[in-house]
């Protein structure tokens, strides 16, 4: 991927980090206070589930893109590679943790 392609999805994937983090602090927040029966009823709505993966798998993406520049500005081909391979199972991990909410 050349770099002003990067620089885009980096933009875009931020542009839609924004409501997407809105909605996910503000429903963690209410969910500190709220009942079991109704943190069930939240992660069992079609909505949310959706708009938990969808932010997910943004924030993924997001933070991968900009881990890879990081990585490409500061280290040597070599270290690039290792650092991206451990990035990118530590993100995979993440994302296998967050399907199990699909489920509920």
């Amino acid at each position: 991927m050349r770099g002003s392609t990067k620089w885009l999805w980096q933009r875009i994937s931020a542009v839609a980090l924004v409501p997407l983090s809105y909605w996910f602090v503000i429903t963690f927040l209410n969910l500190l206070h709220a009942s079991q029966n109704q943190k069930i009823d939240l992660f069992s709505s079609p909505l949310s589930k959706f708009l938990m993966v969808i932010f997910f798998l943004i924030a993924i993406f997001h933070a991968r893109l900009g881990l890879k520049t990081i990585y490409e500005d500061y280290f040597t081909t070599s270290q690039v590679k290792i650092f991206s391979l451990i990035t990118d199972i530590v993100l995979f991990l993440t994302l296998i943790a967050v399907i199990p909410v699909l489920f509920i």
